[in-house]
């Protein structure tokens, strides 16, 4: 109701052709209509106040020219499932990763919504400056997992929730989100399997899965035990992702070398076959080519096997080059889910309870990646040089360094402490400033022919070569003295 008149100002809902559009835009045009009558109400007062009159259709007039900031507001579970629907069809068109989704999804709906609500958080508006500092308490889990988050929250309010003008003017996206700093020694997630003996273990219990004699297992779980097997050797021997990339291998992805050798002592040709994997598709988006030894063995021999698994079950599966390595021939070789890989993975760590020695830079327990960490730590500990290393594990030789150059050291151990045995002793050497106002002569003098006197033996048993050189050396003028 406008002042002094018993008439009601209106204000058309735009865009709203339904009762449930009606309702959730109510609250804009309300905040529109409000700020609409406090401009013709601080208007009509300033007429009052001066000498010039105005008149009353002028005084309505003012609101049209006293602009206010549009300040809106929407529900925040709408606005998840509109971003993520936003997302959905960049997964479509290709410019998104499925397990980048996801993520994005699992994050906001299962962490970001529920933070909010215990909050008292529900609509765009409210998020301030504050809303997040006690994020990192909250949530339970690793310090990455958690910093991982805050980026994806960070992204939705930035990308959607800003753009749309959904959050106050006076937040500040690029200090709203806490900082978490994880230290060198929370970066070993994934601690890989180099102590002694720690390997021979782990085939020890992978045979154990692959031979067990379960009268619950059919001919499926049978066949995927024998994968796993195979599997591990080869993303130990190889350094590949396990799921973006080992997953994704086809056999026409691998190709088969012979860098044998001659034997002049035989009169022959050493053969030597090596697996040489091209990795197409890859996290950073880079393609690599990855030279392997003991995967050639492997994988022949896991291509008799799958062979013979699917002529018995499956005889209308026709494996071709591009089929999957590791493919599901009762889906028709797609991919299986990775979490039948990591639930065998927990297995084979319970089965190996107690039998595996720690990683001396961790404490954390090892895990599926831990294949590929042992991958790139052989690499150094063999002496392949850090860009090596980061080459044909698709990282950057930054990061490379930052993970794994700590194992350098610890292989050039015998280098770094070695010297030279059978030397006696060394000469001492004085030092002294030319600056000083007091030389003494005489001491130096002294110091000389302690020399002397030390080294007198060693003197006796130098050859007379070298005799000759050291008198020639200790003839000096009185100048150079």
């Amino acid at each position: 109701m406008a002042k002094g008149t018993n008439t009601y100002r209106y204000k058309l809902i735009k865009s709203a052709y339904d009762l449930e559009t009606a309702v959730e835009k109510c609250i804009e045009a309300y905040g529109e209509l409000r700020e609409e009558i406090k401009a013709i109400e601080n208007g009509a007062a300033l007429a009052k106040g001066n000498s010039d009159t105005k008149t009353k259709t002028e005084i309505n007039n003012l609101g049209k020219y006293i602009k206010t900031p549009r300040q809106r507001s929407r529900d925040i579970q709408i606005c998840v499932d509109e971003y993520l629907k936003l997302k959905q069809k960049e997964v479509d068109s290709g410019l998104l990763k499925i397990n980048t989704y996801k993520i994005k999804d699992r994050s906001l709906r299962k962490q970001l919504i529920p933070y909010l609500i215990s909050n008292g958080i529900t609509k765009t508006i409210q998020i301030s400056n504050n809303t997040f500092n006690s994020y990192p308490l909250w949530r339970k889990a690793r310090k990455s997992t958690r910093r991982l988050e805050l980026i994806i929250f960070k992204e939705f309010i930035e990308n959607f929730c800003v753009m749309n003008s959904l959050v106050a003017n006076e937040v500040n996206i690029k200090t709203m989100m806490p900082k978490i700093r994880i230290t060198e020694s929370e970066l070993d997630a994934n601690p890989p399997l180099t102590e002694r003996g720690n390997w021979n273990e782990i085939l020890k219990g992978l045979k154990v899965i692959r031979d067990r004699s379960d009268l619950k297992r059919n001919y499926r779980g049978i066949y995927f035990d024998r994968l796993f097997y195979r599997w591990c050797l080869i993303a130990k021997n190889s350094g590949l992702r396990p799921n973006i990339e080992l997953n994704k291998l086809r056999w026409c992805d691998i190709k088969r070398e012979n860098v044998g050798r001659w034997s002049s002592s035989d009169k022959v040709n050493k053969d030597k076959w090596v697996a040489v994997i091209h990795v197409r598709d890859t996290k950073t988006g880079k393609q690599r080519t990855v030279p392997t030894n003991g995967v050639d063995t492997q994988l022949k021999e896991w291509r008799k096997e799958q062979n013979a698994y699917v002529k018995e079950y499956f005889p209308w599966i026709q494996i071709t080059d591009e089929s999957l390595v590791f493919g599901n021939p009762a889906n028709a070789m797609k991919q299986f889910e990775y979490t039948m890989f990591t639930s065998r993975w927990a297995k084979l760590m319970k089965i190996l309870e107690g039998k595996l020695k720690p990683y001396i830079f961790s404490n954390r327990q090892y895990t599926i990646y831990s294949l590929r960490s042992t991958y790139i730590c052989n690499l150094i500990l063999q002496g392949k040089d850090i860009y090596t290393a980061a080459k044909l594990a698709g990282h950057t030789v930054a990061i490379c360094e930052r993970y794994y150059a700590k194992l350098d050291m610890g292989s050039r151990a015998k280098q770094v402490t070695d010297f030279k045995y059978g030397v006696k002793s060394r000469r001492k050497v004085d030092s002294a400033s030319y600056m000083d106002d007091d030389i003494n002569e005489t001491k130096t003098k002294q110091t000389q022919s302690n020399w002397s006197q030390n080294d007198s033996d060693s003197y006796k048993r130098t050859s007379r070569k070298d005799k000759a050189s050291i008198n020639r050396s200790q003839t000096v003028t009185a100048e150079e003295q």
